[in-house]
């Protein structure tokens, strides 16, 4: 079953998420085959799931950020201790907060280890400034290496029997926001790499099951792109997920590959 997540950023006010949630709701219930999860503004976070009315089983909410502290004086943040009842999932590591607020690996790490320690599950995001592989072939190390040692960061102290709870979305930074977002071809052949490195830390088996998702300027018009290569379980959508008709038809076409 695929994973299709909606990073709403910063775009809707709360009268528009207000009308958005509903929307998808009705037009996603039916819509079996696939896990959509749902991540507002963190400041309507609340409203949101108070508005959702009843459980959908295959539709859930994920925090766009946490702090790794529980509790304390950490004004404007929000911990996975706070979240823990209202989110199933949370973004780490996500490409905008590592350059906006300059977080590091090691910040990453903390978030994503506290993120496990309250039953929330860490969307760990990872990606490269520049394209790895050129058209001929060739490959940038210096990009390489830094997109792997995101992943070996962030994943330092997961123990292997925690890995089902962790997601790895791959979002090459020069692809977001932009009309230029990776080919299918790119994205997976960057997701096997990142899927190796796992192994390599783990065992083949774990990295087998690891869930590895696509993100980065991704619209209806992309989605099966991605979607069909093997290796590619899901899709981080974000400015698009906003737009009702065009999130719920990403969805639909990912229900279509069971």
């Amino acid at each position: 079953m695929k994973l299709i997540i909606a990073n709403w950023k910063m775009y809707p006010t709360l009268s528009d998420s207000l009308v958005l949630a509903p929307s998808l709701r009705s037009s996603l219930a039916e819509v079996k085959g696939v896990e959509v999860v749902i991540a507002p503004p963190l400041a309507w976070l609340v409203s949101v799931v108070e508005s959702w009315r009843g459980s959908v089983p295959h539709i859930s909410f994920a925090a766009q950020n946490v702090w790794p502290e529980d509790q304390g004086a950490f004004t404007g943040e929000s911990s996975a201790y706070l979240l823990k009842n209202m989110v199933k999932y949370a973004l780490v590591g996500h490409s905008e907060r590592r350059h906006l607020q300059e977080e590091s690996n090691d910040l990453v790490n903390e978030k994503l280890m506290s993120c496990l320690r309250w039953q929330i599950r860490p969307i760990l995001c990872v990606g490269e400034e520049k394209k790895i592989f050129n058209s001929q072939g060739q490959s940038d190390d210096k990009q390489l290496d830094n997109l792997t040692k995101q992943l070996s960061d962030g994943l330092y102290g997961v123990k292997e029997e925690d890995m089902d709870r962790v997601v790895i979305a791959y979002e090459p930074v020069w692809a977001i926001g932009t009309s230029n977002p990776a080919t299918g071809e790119y994205a997976a052949r960057v997701i096997a790499v990142l899927r190796d490195q796992v192994a390599k830390k783990y065992s083949r088996a774990t990295a087998g099951k690891a869930r590895f998702l696509y993100g980065g300027s991704v619209s209806p018009s992309n989605t099966d792109q991605f979607l069909r290569e093997e290796g590619v379980d899901g899709l981080l959508v974000g400015s698009v997920s906003v737009k009702s008709r065009d999130f719920v038809s990403i969805c639909r076409a990912a229900a279509q590959y069971r």
